[in-house]
């Protein structure tokens, strides 16, 4: 019975972290676009002395 238990967490698991991971696939950002937004984000930086 704890067998079961631990057969159906485990496959709750492995479904979450598919959907997880096919909905993160579709929102995968391009080198160029990263660079550009790390700039961005460096270039508006308050320095402070």
């Amino acid at each position: 019975m704890v067998t079961y238990g631990c057969l159906t967490l485990l496959f709750l698991f492995v479904i979450t972290k598919s959907i997880l991971y096919y909905r993160r696939r579709n929102h995968i950002v391009a080198p160029q676009e990263l660079d550009a937004q790390l700039l961005q984000l460096i270039n508006h930086e308050k320095r402070e002395p």
